[in-house]
């Protein structure tokens, strides 16, 4: 019984050193991991602290010569206004220029009743931009025939055209889209105009200034009948209403 009992004892102790060696063992474990998460922490404490003083200096400063570099180039204000004033200005230049101003006098023109032409004043007015009136100008001074007073009946035709509503709807409420539609002023649609134009030929020439006379004259509210269409003086087929003896001769189609 007694051997049985210092057996028990024995065990019972080599069972408590077996059980500190791994209590020990363990503890040594935790406090080496434990050290060893500080030191890891306090390596990546370090890495972030350095990082971000490595940014201060190197990337901030970058930005701000950014900055600067901008500004630099940057206009003044001053600059900035001038460049606006000179851009109006050249805007103002390139802007088509309104008819020109010219002395309007309806006691040049002639009318001849009998045929239908009677000279009127007060009609309804007209504005066309520089190139619209020279090409309007270039179709009458291709149209008209012999003098002032069949230039103006061309022209008085094109007005009442614009003043028409199944002219208009078809063409435009414009001389100039009138001139220029399909078909209808063959000295637009075959060329005929372009010697009459800036730079051509015969701008400038005596018929050249007898048709912009007249055209300014009707679109300031002077005209001389009120038919919508013409032909040629040989055309006596066509029509036997004429201003001028031998020159165009004017109908209502």
């Amino acid at each position: 019984m007694r051997r049985k009992v210092s057996n028990l004892i024995v065990i019972a102790s080599q069972l408590s050193i077996v059980g500190l060696f791994f209590v020990t063992i363990f503890s040594n474990d935790i406090k080496v991991q434990k050290y060893v998460n500080i030191i890891h922490n306090e390596n990546l404490n370090k890495i972030a602290t350095s990082v971000s003083i490595l940014f201060e200096e190197e990337i901030i400063p970058v930005q701000n010569e950014i900055e600067d570099l901008v500004l630099e180039e940057l206009p003044s204000l001053d600059i900035i206004e001038e460049d606006i004033k000179t851009l109006e200005e050249n805007k103002k230049e390139e802007e088509p220029e309104s008819t020109p101003l010219v002395s309007v006098d309806a006691s040049k023109y002639s009318s001849r009743e009998e045929k239908g032409f009677k000279v009127t004043e007060g009609n309804k007015e007209y504005d066309l931009s520089g190139y619209e009136f020279d090409v309007v100008v270039a179709v009458v001074a291709g149209e008209y025939d012999k003098n002032l007073n069949d230039a103006l009946a061309v022209v008085s035709v094109i007005l009442n055209r614009c003043d028409s509503k199944t002219w208009a709807k078809w063409a435009g409420s414009s001389p100039y889209t009138q001139v220029i539609a399909p078909g209808q002023f063959e000295v637009y649609f075959r060329d005929y105009y372009l010697p009459y134009m800036p730079g051509g030929s015969r701008y400038g020439s005596e018929k050249y200034e007898v048709a912009k006379q007249a055209l300014i004259d009707g679109m300031n509210g002077i005209r001389n009948n009120s038919y919508l269409g013409f032909r040629a003086g040989y055309l006596t087929n066509y029509s036997d209403k004429y201003i001028v003896d031998g020159g165009n001769r004017y109908g209502y189609n």
